[in-house]
C-alpha cells in the first residue's frame, strides 16, 4: 500500500489517552508514529462477534466470551514445552481455566480478586477451558454486534488498545481527518469498471466495517493501487529512456531489428538440428519469440511449463539465432550436473558445426578457465554455459547478447542483474520448469512476458503416483531389490544429506540390508561436479542401478526409461516440487509407464493425496499456492521491488484483467 505523508501537528500524542510512553510502544511495536501510520496498521482478521455466556453453558470448540472473577494464576511448563500461564476465573455458574501460551509476561496482567472478561475457544476436554484466550475490555467495544476488526498485538501494546486508538483517530474534529492524507488518485471511471470505493472509503471500511462485502472490496482497492503502482513506473521506465532516445514512441529501441534475426533460413538450419518434431507448444512459443526479435526491442520473456516440454529447444533454438549475428550467449544453470547436460545436449546437436558450447564452472582447472575467459573478452567464444562462476567480475564478454536464466529461482536479484549488465540491453529470457498460476508469474515476475509449453515432448507414458505411509517402505525396498535384479534402474529421493533419514545414512543402511550387492551412488549439491557427472553417465548406462538424491534430482536430471522413483520424506516437500521430481520419470522417446511412490508421515498423506489424481503440472502449481501461500512475491531476495501487502494471487486472479481496460490504459500512459 503506498502511505500517505501527513502533516507534523498530527502526532500519535494527539490521541486521547496516548501520552509519549504509550507513543513510544507504538513505535517500537509497530513503527506507527503518526495518524497516517496508524491508519495504515490494517486489521489482521475479521469475525464476528463471540456471545458473552455464562461458563456452565459454554459448549466445545465454541468461541465464547466469559466474564468471571479471578481465582488463581499461576504459571507452569508442560514437559518439552514453553512456560504457559493459567487463571482460574468463576461466575455464578462454575469455573474455567484460561491458559495463555508462551506468554508468561502476562502474569502481573491479572490480580486475583479482580473481574476479567476472556474471549478465546472452548474446550471440554480437561473441564473447562478457554485455549489462548484474548483479555477483553467492554469499554473497548465500539460497535456491539458488528463485524468486528482484530489488530495485531504485541509486548506493551494490546490489539483492544490498538483498535481504541484507531476509533478516536476516526472522531478526530468529528470527522475522519485523518483521511485526507489520502488522496484518491484515480479517476472516477477506473473506480467504477473496478468495483471498489475511493481510498478514503476504502480505508474507513477496513477499520470500520460494514460488511464482509464492503471490506472485501475496500481491500480489492488497496490491492488495486499496489498493481497500478507497478504497472505505473514501469510505463514511466519506459517514457525515460524514450527520452533518453534509448526507445520510440512505442516503447521498442529506435533502431532497426538485426534481419538475420527473423532469417527463414537461418530459422531452418536452426531447426534442422533438433533430432525430433517439435511440438505445438513448442512451434507457437518460438513464433512468440521470433515476432518479439523483429521489434528490434530486447527480448524479455518468461518461459514456463509443464516438466519434459522442452523448454532447452527453446533456449537452443534462440541461443543460435542470435549467435548468428556475431553475439555472444550466456546460459546460466543453478547445478553442474545441469550445466552439463545442456553443454552435452548442445554439442550433440551442434556436431559439425563451427559454433561449440564452451563451460565455465566452479571446479574447472586454472588453465581451462584462463582460456575461456579469454575467448569471452576476445568474442571467439559466442557460447556459454555455466553455474555461478559466470557472474564473477573477471568474467567478461565482448558482444553479450542473449542471456538464459535456467531455473532463475535459484539465482539472486543482484546476481541475475550483474550478469545481464555484462552486455549492453541483451535479450533474456527466463526459464523455470515449475508452471506458475498466471497471477503469481505476473506477480513475481512483472513485466517478463509469459510464454508456456503445456505438453510433454517426445512419448506420453503415464506416471502413476502413489502416497504410502513409513511402514511401507521395508516392503517397498524388497520389491524393488527384485526390480533392480532384473536390470531396471530406480530413483530414491530423501530430503537431506545428513542425519537420520539422511541421504547418507540411507545408503549405508540399503548397502548392508535389502540392496546389498546391488550397484548404487549418491549425488548431492556437496560432490565435485565431475564427481556427480560421472555418476549420472554410470547410472545411464546401467552400470549403476540405483540412483540416490536429494532435491539435485528435481533440477533438470534426463535420465531416460526409468520406470520408478521413491521420495522418502516426501511430506518435506511442497506438491509442486514432488510433481518436478516425478518428472524424472517415462522420459525419452520409447518410456514406459512408471510409477513415483511417496513415502509421508499420515498426517502429511491427505495433503499429498491430489498428486494421485491430478498429473498436470498448471493445476498441482494451483495447489501448491493455495497449500503454501504466495510467500514473498518481492523483494530483493526475488526482484527487487518492494514486496506486496494487499495484492493475493489467490484472491486476485482476475485483477491482471482489469490492467487490459481502456479507462487503465489510458491512465497508464497519461502523464504523472
Amino acid at each position: 500500500m503506498c502511505l500517505p505523508t501527513v502533516s507534523a501537528d498530527l502526532p500519535l500524542t494527539a490521541l486521547p489517552g496516548i501520552g509519549p510512553k504509550r507513543a513510544q510502544n507504538f513505535a517500537v511495536a509497530f513503527g506507527v508514529t503518526d495518524i497516517a501510520s496508524l491508519l495504515a496498521l490494517l486489521p489482521r482478521k475479521y469475525q464476528q462477534p463471540a456471545r458473552l455466556r455464562a461458563i456452565a453453558e459454554i459448549e466445545d470448540g465454541q468461541r465464547v466470551q466469559v466474564e468471571g472473577e479471578i481465582e488463581k494464576v499461576w504459571l507452569f511448563r508442560p514437559r518439552g514445552r514453553k512456560t504457559v500461564l493459567g487463571i482460574r476465573i468463576s461466575d455464578a455458574s462454575g469455573e474455567l481455566q484460561g491458559l495463555f501460551f508462551h506468554q508468561p509476561y502476562l502474569r502481573n496482567r491479572f490480580e486475583v480478586g479482580t473481574t476479567v472478561r476472556l474471549e478465546g475457544t472452548a474446550s471440554l476436554k480437561r473441564g473447562r477451558q478457554l485455549l489462548a484466550p484474548r483479555r477483553v475490555n467492554p469499554d473497548e467495544i465500539l460497535n456491539p454486534g458488528a463485524l468486528e476488526a482484530i489488530y495485531a498485538d504485541a509486548d506493551g501494546i494490546s490489539a483492544g488498545q490498538v483498535a481504541k486508538a484507531m476509533h478516536a483517530a476516526f472522531q478526530l474534529s468529528g470527522v475522519p481527518a485523518a483521511l485526507t492524507a489520502w488522496q484518491e488518485i484515480l479517476p472516477p471511471e477506473i473506480l467504477k469498471v473496478a468495483a471498489v470505493p475511493t481510498l478514503p472509503q476504502a480505508i474507513q471500511e477496513l477499520h470500520h466495517p460494514s460488511s464482509a462485502a464492503a471490506v472485501e472490496a475496500a481491500r480489492r482497492r488497496l490491492a488495486l493501487g499496489e498493481v497500478l503502482k507497478l504497472e505505473k513506473a514501469r510505463h514511466l521506465a519506459s517514457r525515460h529512456a524514450a527520452d533518453k532516445g534509448e526507445l520510440g514512441k512505442d516503447g521498442f529501441k529506435s533502431i532497426q531489428a538485426d534481419p538475420r534475426l527473423s532469417d527463414d533460413v537461418i530459422w531452418q538450419r536452426i531447426l534442422a538440428r533438433v533430432p525430433f518434431q517439435l511440438t505445438p507448444d513448442q512451434q507457437t512459443v518460438l513464433a512468440e519469440i521470433r515476432a518479439d526479435l523483429a521489434t528490434g526491442a530486447p527480448l524479455s520473456r518468461l518461459l514456463h511449463g509443464e516438466v519434459g516440454s522442452g523448454k532447452t529447444v527453446i533456449a537452443f533454438a534462440l541461443a543460435l539465432v542470435v549467435a548468428a549475428t556475431g553475439q555472444q550467449v550466456a546460459i546460466l544453470a543453478p547445478t553442474e550436473i545441469l550445466a552439463r547436460q545442456h553443454v552435452q545436449t548442445f554439442a550433440n546437436w551442434l556436431q559439425g558445426a563451427q559454433l561449440q558450447p564452451r563451460c565455465l564452472l566452479g571446479d574447472d582447472s586454472p588453465q581451462s578457465r584462463r582460456a575461456c575467459l579469454s575467448d569471452l573478452a576476445t568474442g571467439t567464444a559466442r557460447l556459454v554455459i555455466g553455474t555461478h562462476a559466470l557472474f564473477q567480475k573477471q568474467v567478461r564478454f565482448k558482444n553479450l547478447g542473449l542471456v538464459v536464466f535456467d531455473e532463475q529461482h535459484r539465482f539472486g536479484v543482484r546476481q541475475k542483474a550483474a550478469l545481464v549488465a555484462k552486455g549492453i540491453r541483451p535479450h533474456v529470457l527466463t526459464m523455470t520448469a515449475t508452471p506458475i498460476p498466471r497471477t503469481l508469474a505476473w506477480a513475481q515476475y512483472g513485466a517478463l512476458k509469459p510464454c508456456v509449453l503445456r505438453t510433454r515432448a517426445g512419448n506420453q507414458a503415464e506416471v502413476q503416483t502413489r502416497v504410502q505411509p513409513p511402514q511401507k517402505w521395508p516392503e517397498l525396498a524388497a520389491e524393488l531389490a527384485n526390480f533392480m535384479r532384473r536390470g531396471q534402474r530406480v530413483f530414491l529421493v530423501a530430503p537431506r544429506i545428513d542425519g537420520d533419514g539422511g541421504l547418507l545414512s540411507l545408503q549405508r543402511e540399503l548397502q548392508a540390508g535389502a540392496w546389498s550387492g546391488l550397484p548404487m551412488a549418491s549425488v548431492h549439491g556437496r560432490m565435485p561436479g565431475a564427481q556427480v557427472q560421472a555418476t549420472v553417465e554410470a547410472f545411464k548406462s546401467g552400470r549403476i542401478l540405483a540412483l540416490l538424491g536429494t532435491s539435485v534430482v528435481e533440477v533438470g536430471l534426463d535420465v531416460a526409461g526409468i520406470q520408478r522413483m521413491v521420495v522418502l520424506g516426501a511430506e518435506r516437500f511442497g506438491v509442486a516440487s514432488l510433481h518436478q521430481l516425478r518428472g524424472r520419470l517415462a522420459r525419452g522417446k520409447n518410456a514406459q509407464a512408471a510409477i513415483c511412490d511417496l513415502i509421508a508421515e499420515p498426517g502429511s498423506i491427505p495433503r499429498l493425496e491430489c498428486l494421485v489424481e491430478c498429473a498436470d503440472g498448471f493445476q498441482v502449481a494451483e495447489l501448491d499456492l493455495k497449500q503454501r501461500g504466495p510467500g514473498t512475491l518481492r523483494g530483493v531476495a526475488q526482484h527487487g521491488h518492494q514486496r506486496f501487502q494487499v495484492f493475493d494471487p489467490q484472491r486476485d486472479v482476475g485483477m491482471l484483467d482489469l490492467l487490459q481496460l481502456k479507462e487503465i490504459r489510458n491512465w497508464l500512459a497519461a502523464g504523472d
